[in-house]
């Protein structure tokens, strides 16, 4: 029996050896990757390992595009971010806020401010982080994409792309090129020239130009075709291809579906604005409410920034309503005071009011250059882009406890106070009327029992679409083109068509350069344009505004004609060497 037992003991051991043997070798064999085993997958939440599958999917991301775009570069109310980091501090604005008459510009552009990071570095390379993730999951065959859907998605994300590297190529030089979804901390970058910045941006623009969908097929909110010709043109022009600038352009101006608006449209075609006496025009048209978009009848419009009040995703800070240019550009009329006979003081208006400025803080005022010298060469009174209604320069006192109450303050000489740093950069100077859509805010922004009509508790948006791209900047970035080739005849007739429209005088050849294109853009795009990237494109920041902004010009110094790379991603970059510009 324990011989017996003995053997069946033995046997058991066996067994159970080959039994562990053939687990062993199980594992070994058919075994999973420990790193693969290990790596977090994602059940009940969303990450890139799940998100991108289907069309849907993809379609929420590129829309997401679109959404950081219009809220990073165009929407803020803050005076160092964009839109105002990219116009004030130029040769036609000047910011009231941090500047007024005594900021140096250099103590602003540092290398250690986050202004140079936050304001354009850091939104545009998180717009081409979600690009490039975008652009490789759709290109990859693990997912639910036809070819159609996966060539529209890689088109629209290319676009964006490629818009953030003529940015950042045009405020800062060359920069690192990413163009793999970055999926690790990496600290080894370095910095393509500025021509291989500008060549990138071409590169994707280009591919997007092929895929995007006809201006007539795609819809409002959507990038098209034109949009990246447009783009394409004015990257053409900074890699001196002026021939290849000429064509992108034409490819805008010459469809069938686009020209500039020249007769009064929308549903205040027919109205008075602000006061009877002043007229409204079809320039005016193109900033009222409801007037932006294709579906609006309007044939100027390339690429609209879409907001909508009180919608999810229409922008989603408090009170939505579109660009806060009303709070940043618009003066602060409502705290600007004339004197009484007994030596009192009254405001022009008793509450910010929607029919002079609206619920607007001032805090970027024109230069002199602006308001007066550039209408000087263009034909002050006949150029209707400084009409009475669209650059406002003399107010009505809107004031029953005023002894002016509707008298003009230039026109029958009132005693406005115009003594502190507020009174004359804050609160009294011309309005821009594209800035705001008076008496068009929604109804929970006026005051239930206002002093005078269009008193307003809060308000600070446009409340309308905003235009990126505009047909009238096509023709003058193909002026721009034609300058460069030498062509002085077909630049002043691109120009013409734009001054036309304005019923401006018609300039001649002999009267083309850079400097009339570049005023003809202001008289044109104000607040539309990112002016600061448009002279740093060209080198002639520092010029002009030492020359036309007598606020803060004097205080640049000549390497700020390109801004300097953020000292905190150099400080970052320990395996690599990300050069700064020079002068910094």
């Amino acid at each position: 029996m324990q011989i017996s037992n003995m053997k069946n003991q033995n046997n058991c051991v066996r067994f159970s050896l080959r039994s562990v043997t053939i687990v062993l070798l199980f594992c070994v064999f058919i075994g999973c990757d420990e790193t693969e085993f290990l790596e977090p997958q994602p059940v009940d939440f969303f990450a890139p390992e799940n998100s991108f599958e289907t069309a849907a999917d993809f379609e929420a991301a590129v829309l997401h595009l679109h959404g950081q775009m219009r809220d990073n570069f165009y929407s803020d109310d803050n005076f160092g971010l964009f839109p105002n980091a990219g116009i004030q501090g130029t040769d036609i604005m000047y910011l009231h806020k941090d500047i007024g008459f005594t900021t140096d510009m250099g103590a602003l552009l540092l290398p250690t401010n986050s202004l140079v990071f936050t304001a354009l570095w850091q939104p545009a390379y998180r717009i081409i982080f979600d690009a490039n993730a975008i652009i490789e999951r759709a290109s990859s065959t693990d997912n639910q994409l036809t070819e159609a859907e996966r060539a529209e998605f890689v088109a629209e994300a290319k676009f964006f792309r490629g818009y953030c590297y003529k940015m950042l190529a045009n405020l800062y030089g060359g920069v690192p090129l990413v163009l793999e979804e970055t999926k690790s901390p990496l600290r080894n970058f370095v910095r393509a020239t500025r021509t291989e910045t500008y060549q990138q941006a071409a590169a994707d623009l280009e591919e997007a130009r092929l895929n995007l969908g006809d201006i007539n097929e795609v819809a409002d909110h959507r990038i098209n075709n034109l949009a990246a010709s447009h783009m394409l043109a004015e990257v053409y022009i900074s890699l001196q291809r002026w021939q290849d600038a000429i064509a992108a352009a034409s490819q805008v101006i010459d469809h069938s579906a686009t020209a500039l608006m020249t007769e009064r449209y929308g549903a205040l075609a027919d109205s008075k604005y602000l006061i009877p006496e002043y007229d409204t025009d079809v320039y005016w048209d193109l900033f009222r409410q409801g007037n932006q978009n294709r579906s609006d009848g309007n044939t100027e419009a390339i690429w609209v920034l879409q907001y909508e009040w009180e919608t999810p995703g229409g922008y989603e800070r408090s009170r939505s309503g579109g660009p806060e240019y009303e709070r940043l550009f618009a003066p602060r009329l409502w705290q600007a005071k004339v004197e009484n006979s007994d030596g009192s003081t009254s405001p022009l208006v008793p509450n910010p009011n929607a029919f002079t400025g609206g619920r607007s803080s001032g805090f970027t005022r024109p230069t002199h250059f602006f308001h007066q010298t550039i209408w000087d060469r263009s034909g002050f009174e006949e150029d209707i882009r400084n009409s009475d209604a669209n650059i406002v320069r003399d107010f009505m006192v809107r004031n029953p406890q005023s002894e002016h109450n509707g008298k003009w303050v230039f026109k029958d000489n009132l005693p406005i106070l115009l003594n502190s740093l507020n009174d004359t950069t804050r609160n009294f100077y011309p309005w821009l009327s594209k800035t705001s859509t008076p008496g068009q805010q929604p109804a929970p922004a006026f005051l239930e029992n206002p002093v005078v009509e269009g008193g307003l508790s809060w308000s600070h948006h446009a409340f309308r679409d905003n235009y990126a791209i505009r047909l009238a900047e096509t023709y003058l970035l193909r002026a721009e083109a034609y300058l460069g080739e030498g062509n002085l005849a077909s630049a002043a007739e691109d120009i013409n068509v734009v001054r036309r429209r304005a019923q401006a005088p018609e300039i001649t050849a002999n009267e083309v350069d850079i400097d009339y294109i570049l005023d003809e853009r202001a008289r044109e795009l104000y607040i539309e344009e990112f002016r600061l990237l448009t002279l740093t494109r060209l080198g002639l920041y520092v010029e002009r505004t030492r020359k036309y902004n007598g606020v803060v010009g004097q205080t640049l110094q000549d390497h700020h004609e390109l801004w300097p790379i953020p000292f905190s991603e150099i400080e970052k970059n320990l395996e690599g060497i990300l050069e700064q510009n020079p002068g910094y």
